[in-house]
C-alpha cells in the first residue's frame, strides 16, 4: 500500500488519528467533516498531520499544515497530501 494513493493516505490518517483522538474511537471515510464529525479543531489537524512526518517528506507535511485553512473533509485531506506528494 503506498502513501500516494488513497487508500493508502486514508489508512495513514486513520492510524494517526487514533492516535490523536484516542479518546474518540472512529471509523475514518472521504466524506467526514474534520470539525463537524471528527470534532478536530486546528491544533487536532496539525498533530494529525505531524504523526504523519515518518511516512511523508517534510516538504509535504509543510505544504498539508499551510493549505489546512481550506481542508474540511477527509477527502480533502487526502487530496492535499496526494498532490503535494505528487
Amino acid at each position: 500500500m503506498s502513501t500516494t494513493d488513497t487508500d493508502g493516505i486514508l489508512a495513514k490518517l486513520q492510524q494517526a488519528y487514533d492516535m490523536v483522538k484516542a479518546d474518540k474511537p472512529r471509523d475514518l471515510s472521504v466524506d467526514d467533516r474534520l470539525i463537524d464529525d471528527l470534532e478536530l479543531d486546528s491544533l487536532d489537524l496539525i498533530d494529525v498531520v505531524s504523526v504523519l512526518e515518518e511516512h511523508f517528506p517534510t516538504e509535504v507535511i509543510d505544504a498539508v499544515i499551510d493549505r489546512s485553512p481550506d481542508i474540511t473533509t477527509v477527502g480533502d485531506l487526502i487530496d492535499c497530501f496526494a498532490a503535494s506528494s505528487a
